[in-house]
């Protein structure tokens, strides 16, 4: 009983430090490159992939308490792995595969072709195709 509840608690805890290290890296090399004005916490608890946190805090739950260092040393690339958006060219790479995709939206009544950059549940970041300056449209 006393492993299960240090996988469980070393794992929320370890599992959490890369993810928010990723998050932080795509915040600051993509929602800041487009001058985004959102507060991490809500953008990173919109956009948290909760089966990528649990996989990932299982695996690092049992990392810790095993006395293996092959799987320290996997959790260890893993955590440079997600610490890489933090360069910015790989961050606002990793942010325009996840976030911009083009579509269309109702803007003054009119369906027109935009760039979508950021989406959440209370707002949307567009630009159109020929005009870099960037756009929100409140969701009700």
């Amino acid at each position: 009983m006393d492993k299960i509840l240090a996988v469980i608690f070393f794992g929320a805890a370890f599992g959490l430090f890369p993810i928010i290290i990723f998050y932080g890296g795509i915040f600051v090399n993509y929602l800041s490159y487009y001058e985004i004005k959102e507060y991490f916490n809500s953008f990173f608890m919109q956009n948290l992939n909760i089966y990528l946190y649990c996989g990932f805090g299982i695996f690092s739950g049992v990392a810790f308490i095993v006395n293996t260092n092959f799987l320290r040393f996997i959790y260890l690339f893993c955590s440079i792995i997600f610490c890489l958006t933090l360069i910015p060219d790989i961050g606002m790479n990793v942010g325009e595969k996840m976030f911009a995709k083009n579509a269309r939206i109702n803007v003054d009544g009119q369906a027109k072709p935009v760039k979508l950059i950021y989406k959440d549940n209370k707002k949307i970041y567009y630009k159109f195709n020929n005009n870099p300056k960037i756009q929100r449209l409140d969701i009700k």
